[in-house]
């Protein structure tokens, strides 16, 4: 298919001129220089031909247009005459949503779980170009998506996600950074999750008996068994995360956490709340605070840095304590 916008510009026109009932069937020459008046350049009636064969039979643009020539007029002229390729009712802030989902769509259209779906979404996003240029509008400058960094273990989801649905145990090697170990595991697998460009599996270790989140990235030599399991009815994959700050669950106990901010920093939290159970508590010139009901975790207490000195926290004095000596043992990084 062609990605020249010329040639969806080409498409418009031609689009028009066949549905134009005070000039009907209008033979290649006249398409040739309505669309060559209005590029401002010089269009070959080949370049004519092509077109129409693409709006015709093209599966990449799914026009599949009923173009015909009719040998007694010497034109052309669409076999249904409600036929249009402009006819889907987009509004502009529907091309703008479904430009947003496409870009979206467009930066994990790579993952191995998603390559069956290429075509698709390929489709998707010819569909979004193809739309913007019948209204003669581009996005593409307007609009800019995060591109994630490559993750590891992405490879594996597509084995885990079809564990999770049949449902059948798995068994793999795990490499923990903090005790840098390599061990085996054979875990009930419950759902995936993704954080901050991270896929992690979470599920029921039968050996430790409780729930574990691995990530994808530490996993080797992954297997899928033939040994079916039930899930524990006590598990709700929608509350399971629901105070967690990031992936750390594991069976402990939210707490809450109280933060002063800076009344300019506080826009930014109020604007983007850094977590769901996020509450106001003091909203002034002096001071925005807050209270989070969370699980302590690393994650939250990295967050917690990146706002260096326009956050305090006022509770729990345990986190606290653990944030203050984080800080005094980064400043001896700088004291020589």
């Amino acid at each position: 298919m062609p990605k020249n916008k010329d040639a969806y510009t080409r498409y418009r026109l031609i689009d028009e001129a066949l549905k134009n009932k005070q000039k009907p069937y209008p033979p290649l020459s006249e398409l040739a220089d309505k669309c060559g008046n209005m590029l401002g350049k010089r269009i070959s009636e080949s370049t004519i031909q092509k077109d129409i064969y693409a709006m015709r039979f093209d599966e990449g643009l799914n026009f599949f247009a009923p173009i015909d020539y009719h040998k007694a007029q010497k034109g052309y002229y669409y076999t249904d005459p409600q036929y249009s390729i402009s006819k889907l009712p987009l509004k502009q802030e529907d091309l703008y949503a479904l430009e947003f989902a496409a870009g979206m769509l467009r930066q994990f259209k790579d993952f191995p779980i998603l390559q069956e779906f290429d075509n698709t979404i390929g489709r998707l996003l010819q569909a979004v170009q193809i739309s913007r240029s019948l209204y003669g509008t581009e996005i593409t400058d307007i609009i800019q998506v995060e591109k994630p960094s490559h993750s590891e273990g992405t490879n594996h989801l597509e084995k885990i996600l079809k564990a999770i649905t049949d449902p059948v145990e798995i068994i793999f090697y795990y490499h923990n950074f903090s005790k840098a170990k390599t061990s085996q595991h054979k875990i009930q697998p419950y759902l995936v999750r993704e954080y901050r460009n991270r896929w992690y599996l979470t599920g029921y270790s039968p050996t430790h008996e409780r729930i574990l989140t691995f990530g994808l990235d530490r996993i080797s030599n992954l297997h899928v068994t033939r040994t079916p399991f039930t899930k524990k009815s006590d598990f709700d994959a929608r509350k399971f995360f629901y105070h967690s700050f990031g992936i750390t669950v594991n069976d402990l106990v939210p707490v809450k956490v109280e933060l002063s901010f800076t009344p300019l920093e506080g826009l930014y939290i109020k604007a983007q709340p850094i977590h769901h159970t996020q509450k106001i508590i003091k909203d002034n010139k002096k001071e925005f605070r807050i209270s989070i009901n969370v699980i302590p975790s690393h994650e939250l207490s990295m967050q917690l840095l990146s706002y260096g000195e326009n956050v305090k926290i006022i509770k729990p004095l345990q986190l606290k304590n653990e944030i203050q000596d984080t800080l005094k043992k980064a400043l001896k990084n700088y004291s020589k």
